[in-house]
């Protein structure tokens, strides 16, 4: 179950980047487009790999663009968009913006499937909507909430089986794992 043709991968990258300002997708980290570079730390984890979003400009990583189908309902409409177009069970949905997240939590992940709708990292600081796999037979409740107008992550993690997969020993490790890159000062400061 654990083999790596069983997980297929999502960039979520169909953000505004309101706060950001700027596409942050395109911005350079390690020498290459953040994007490419969350291409490349899921891609050993993933038969298939995909974006999440649908910027032109992201034509030029030559990977499949899966649109929102609910534009404009934030991230859960990226998640149910990403499960609608899988062909696989289990998914790793990973956001854009996390560079940090590293294979040791991927592999934790993975290694954590099971009789779950979904495998979502925990610490003391809260959970990680946006770092974790999700289970295709997810769609029809994602789908009731986007249409009842409920985007809320936290609220969706409640009507599912969740494993909360604790990370504090992760984050021990890696203090920097969930960091994200939401505006221009946390992209300057790394």
């Amino acid at each position: 179950m654990n083999k790596k043709s069983d997980v297929s991968g999502f960039i979520l990258a169909g953000g505004k980047s309101s706060r950001m300002g700027t596409d942050k997708a395109l911005l350079t980290f390690q020498d290459k487009p953040l994007l490419q570079y969350m291409i490349e730390l899921i891609a050993p984890f993933c038969d298939n790999l995909a974006i999440s979003g649908h910027n032109s400009d992201y034509s030029t990583f030559c990977i499949e663009m899966v649109p929102d189908l609910y534009p404009d309902c934030g991230p859960i409409a990226g998640i149910f968009s990403s499960l609608k177009y899988s062909d696989s069970d289990w998914n790793l949905l990973v956001s854009v913006d996390v560079p940090f997240s590293n294979d040791e939590l991927f592999q934790s992940l993975i290694s954590s499937i099971g009789d779950y709708d979904c495998i979502i990292p925990q610490h003391t600081s809260g959970v990680e909507p946006l770092i974790g796999l999700y289970n295709k037979r997810t769609l029809t409740v994602i789908e009731e909430m986007i249409k009842s107008g409920d985007y809320r992550l936290t609220n969706l993690l409640s009507k599912l089986n969740t494993c909360y997969m604790d990370c504090n020993n992760l984050i021990k490790k890696y203090p920097r794992l969930f960091m994200n890159i939401n505006r221009m000062e946390d992209y300057q400061s790394i």
